[in-house]
């Protein structure tokens, strides 16, 4: 059965942008002694929410976080970010907007992120592709984050077909293990990870840009 929705995870699917939340966060965390390496951010934070991912810094770095200061690095966090953003330094991958304007034409299209909402607002305006979405989930909709599968399963509810009808594309192991265990086909691109890391996808391809609209659909 042709899927009939696509659901598009944002950061390293639509825009390269994982460069500039490892530079908001580690300024961040720098800021109270915790570091991490590239490395360490790529192998093991990256499919995070910002709720997730400063927490889990500061239990491998032994140290423990209240809720007063998780608020305040999310807070400078986000400001960092989205000055980026107006900056130019988040740019859209190529093939990336071309795809979802041909995939709006034919079925109903989300975003599925772990991003904030703002985050994600900021940029789809940018690039003029906001009216393109019959929704957005973020790690502001649900309690858990990738790589739980409850924002793909939010994601499917709210363009009203099942999981299995729905195809995600995704560039990390969180975010594909987060859409299979909702139940969804998944098409990885490889823009964030080598695609050895991504074999239990549907679908690996090197990017948005070798996808079309029927490729996506009739997998």
């Amino acid at each position: 059965m042709p899927n009939a929705a696509a659901l598009f995870d944002f950061d390293g699917v639509i825009v390269h942008s994982e460069g500039c939340h490892l530079r908001a966060i580690r300024e961040v965390a720098t800021a109270h002694g915790v570091t991490f390496t590239d490395e360490a951010y790529f192998r093991d934070y990256v499919a995070f929410s910002d709720r997730d991912i400063f927490p889990a810094l500061w239990r491998d770095s032994g140290r423990s976080l209240s809720a007063s200061l998780l608020a305040d690095l999310i807070e400078r966090k986000h400001a960092l970010y989205e000055t980026l953003v107006e900056q130019g330094a988040v740019a859209a991958f190529p093939g990336s907007v071309e795809l979802i304007r041909a995939c709006a034409e034919r079925v109903p299209i989300a975003i599925c992120s772990a991003a904030s909402r703002a985050t994600i607002e900021a940029s789809i305006h940018e690039l003029g592709i906001a009216s393109c979405f019959t929704t957005i989930v973020s790690a502001d909709d649900v309690e858990r984050s990738k790589p739980d599968p409850a924002p793909y399963r939010l994601a499917a509810q709210r363009v009203g077909f099942p999981p299995s009808q729905c195809v995600a594309i995704e560039d990390t192991v969180g975010g594909m293990r987060s859409a299979l265990g909702a139940g969804c086909k998944v098409i990885a691109v490889c823009h964030t990870m080598e695609g050895e890391r991504l074999r239990d996808a549907t679908l690996v391809v090197a990017g948005t840009k070798d996808l079309t609209v029927e490729r996506v659909l009739g997998i």
